[in-house]
């Protein structure tokens, strides 16, 4: 996967080492990077800005953690990370989420760090951008010494974003489409999973996972299920939506507001999440704006139509009509109609399941992922 390494490497996660969420997937790129890296003789390390308990999925690689930080919105600590440098003959610095122009950039060379990748996960549709702007843009995205080397992106759209809105050079921006494995059919009941939070048994599901952020418009999903209530108020869909934030409590007093108690449940973090998702009857993703989301694909992994806004990067891997249904934006009573569509037709919900599940295993799998990523590194590191 890398070949005449001749110094280590340093990768560098944004949060604590037990933070959770999508990060799984930045552990699994770290171990790829590490086998690659000890193969060639080379050391990995791995800094956190505060560790606690370690990821399961590093256990058994050959990846060092150690606490060093490299804060997003207050100057480096130059000096430590320096030093840490050149005591641990650092060559490469492989960042997630972190700008591709950053003038302390010059100081890590300096260092001597050679090459500087970053990851793009950010969420977001931004448009082209030209004009001044734009020249500054280019013109500050090609200066040596304080951009990134490479950027790798989570899928096509995002490549375009960067090209286009970012202005980076087209040649140094690659892609590497976002995968998960397959979603397996959990080994307990349906009706267990539902008792464990008082759901009646011949209730239909409609399921989110996620932070309870702003940004993820639970509050959304919350209006819609009022909506679909004065739709058609003999529905037995349950709206579960899995996940805390900082918006929790707001959500919370909001459902209890509109009298949605016994149709919107919000169990908090749940390690099952996974096990509900698998038993759900459809999924709703309401996303101001992704990277790419692993929830979608997850979703369509386990058979489920899913719901989106039509927002580009939200709806990327959604064929309206086919795998799950593209309602307008901010249309609560547009999205209502949709989900009422699919809890009254039994069979066009399996028939969209079913080809939400073929696309999610063929086109995003964690093998065409891994397998991408390893290409992408030959060529970057």
């Amino acid at each position: 996967m890398v070949q005449n390494c001749d110094g280590n490497i340093l990768l560098v996660s944004n949060y604590p080492s037990d933070v959770g969420y999508a990060w799984w997937l930045m552990e699994h790129f770290w171990t790829l990077i590490a086998d690659a890296f000890a193969a060639s003789g080379s050391k990995t390390f791995l800094a956190y800005p505060t560790i606690t308990s370690l990821p399961e999925a590093l256990s058994g690689s050959s990846i060092t953690p150690i606490e060093l930080e490299f804060p997003a919105s207050s100057p480096w600590p130059m000096k430590n990370i320096r030093n840490f440098i050149q005591d641990n003959n650092i060559h490469y610095i492989y960042f997630t989420d972190r700008a591709w122009y950053n003038p302390r950039y010059a100081a890590l060379r300096q260092a001597g760090v050679k090459k500087i990748v970053v990851h793009d996960h950010t969420p977001g549709d931004r448009p082209p951008v030209g004009g001044i702007k734009g020249l500054f843009k280019f013109i500050r995205h090609r200066l040596p010494f304080v951009c990134a080397d490479s950027q790798l992106c989570v899928s096509e759209l995002m490549r375009t974003r960067s090209i286009e809105n970012g202005r980076l050079p087209a040649h140094r921006c690659h892609v590497v489409q976002n995968g998960i494995p397959p979603v397996q059919k959990t080994q307990r009941s349906r009706e267990s999973l539902l008792r464990n939070l008082n759901i009646p048994t011949d209730s239909q599901i409609c399921i989110t996972t996620g932070r309870a952020h702003p940004y993820k418009r639970f509050d959304f999903i919350i209006d819609t299920a009022a909506a679909l209530r004065q739709l058609n108020p003999d529905h037995s869909l349950v709206f579960l939506l899995i996940g805390d934030g900082p918006a929790y409590p707001e959500l919370k007093q909001k459902v209890s507001d509109l009298g949605l108690d016994n149709r919107v449940l919000m169990p908090g973090f749940r390690t099952d999440a996974r096990d509900f998702v698998s038993v759900a009857d459809v999924a709703m993703h309401a996303a101001l704006g992704e990277g790419f989301s692993l929830s979608i694909v997850e979703y369509m992994s386990a058979g489920l139509p899913v719901l989106v806004p039509d927002i580009p990067s939200v709806k990327q891997a959604i064929d309206h009509g086919k795998n799950g249904f593209v309602y307008e934006k901010n249309n609560c009573s547009n999205a209502a109609a949709f989900l009422n569509r699919l809890i009254s037709d039994d069979q066009e919900r399996r028939v969209m399941g079913s080809k939400a599940r073929e696309k999610a295993n063929s086109h995003y799998s964690l093998e065409n992922c891994s397998r991408e990523f390893k290409a992408v590194c030959r060529h970057v590191f």
